[in-house]
């Protein structure tokens, strides 16, 4: 077996034909993997929905397995990935994708009929089908667990269940796919009380912030934008930086990340004036001073704490929508009774009559028991 330490990671760009057989291949699996998983990465790619089950299932399940495949992409075997293709792949079209472009498709890539490149949705939903056979005994075997390529977040209801599914189960279908467990990512622990990163998020005590080793990546790709031997226009610049804060502000929205935005808009602003300030080439001369927030606005610069404050706004008018419909429906329902007062009556009157009648039976409910607790202790 070839060592998986010495297999390179390769790189091919997407082309028209290589995203059409993905297209296929997704269609045959979306039905299934809808009904049987419906939060599989393949198929679904909301984010906050899947925090949410995150959140759902951890008050359930009270313990967690987190882990990942080492060397994941290099380490596909395209002899066992093809058998898989097989069991999936019956209808006449199907065999003829496989044997004609799949199969080809595999033959001019990897080392020794191992490894798939990186940056190729072929590729991406190849590296997703390898994996299916530990999906499927998971989902057949009643285990929830949620997948983003190769990494695993598996729920437990005991710690004894934990290690169970462990040895029993992914680490026997991980050695039929010839693959092996990254021991150094391996993680457990019971929630609310051990932290788990997933998706790029650290799970504890039931909120999710973003991962620090995340946070890090993103600031060393605005120092490789920013770095003062780049020779290009301010607002070309600009537009890269605008580029990186829309995906990552969109996608780490949905955790408690204010403060570790406003930090991040710090330094991105940072980076940003000592480019325009020290940069030879370019235009912009203007004192470290006059660059204010404003200025950068101005010049266009978009802002992580705006774009989660906009998202924070929208969810609370659409909550708050909701709760009036609620009011609504409550009110709509009281007018519903047979009350004939002799005139029409203000519906915000009725509806105060209404919570003041509720005020009063609960007032009613405590005197009731302070009773029911003094004649208990008379007849003792």
């Amino acid at each position: 077996m070839t060592n998986i330490n010495q297999l390179p990671y390769q790189k091919i760009n997407n082309n028209k034909n290589a995203n059409e057989i993905a297209r296929f291949l997704l269609k045959k699996i979306k039905k299934i993997l809808k009904e049987k998983s419906p939060y599989h990465y393949l198929i679904f790619g909301q984010v906050n929905k899947r925090l949410k089950y995150i959140q759902e299932l951890s008050k359930k399940y009270k313990y967690f397995l987190r882990l990942d495949i080492e060397k994941y992409y290099p380490s596909i075997n395209h002899q066992i990935l093809i058998i898989t293709l097989e069991r999936i792949l019956k209808s006449r079209r199907g065999k003829a994708m496989l044997k004609t472009k799949i199969i080809p498709f595999l033959n001019k890539i990897g080392f020794q009929n191992k490894g798939l490149p990186l940056g190729n949705y072929l590729s991406y939903v190849l590296a997703g089908f390898h994996l299916l056979p530990l999906d499927i005994k998971l989902i057949i075997l009643k285990i929830p667990f949620l997948r983003i390529q190769d990494d695993y977040l598996v729920f437990c209801k005991n710690k004894k269940e934990l290690i169970k599914i462990l040895e029993e189960i992914i680490i026997p279908e991980l050695n039929k796919l010839e693959l092996k467990i990254n021991i150094n990512k391996l993680n457990s622990g019971r929630f609310h009380q051990n932290p788990v990163e997933f998706m790029g998020f650290r799970y504890y005590a039931g909120i999710f912030t973003i991962s620090e080793e995340k946070i890090e990546d993103f600031k060393k790709k605005i120092i490789r934008i920013t770095h003062l031997t780049k020779n290009k226009p301010t607002k070309a610049i600009i537009k890269q930086l605008n580029n990186k804060i829309l995906g990552f502000s969109n996608y780490y929205k949905f955790a408690s990340c204010k403060q570790n935005f406003e930090e991040l808009d710090a330094f991105i602003r940072m980076r940003l004036r000592r480019y325009l300030n020290r940069n030879k080439d370019s235009k912009n001369k203007q004192g470290n001073l006059l660059l204010t927030n404003e200025v950068l606005k101005n010049m266009g610069l978009k802002s992580l704490t705006g774009i989660y404050m906009k998202y924070v706004s929208k969810k609370r008018l659409i909550s708050k929508k909701n709760k009036k419909k609620h009011n609504k429906n409550g009110l709509n329902n009281l007018t519903n009774l047979n009350l004939d007062y002799g005139k029409n009556i203000d519906k915000s009157l009725l509806l105060a009559i209404f919570k003041e009648l509720k005020e009063i039976t609960k007032k009613l409910d405590r005197l009731n028991k302070k009773v029911n607790k003094i004649n208990k202790n008379k007849n003792n």
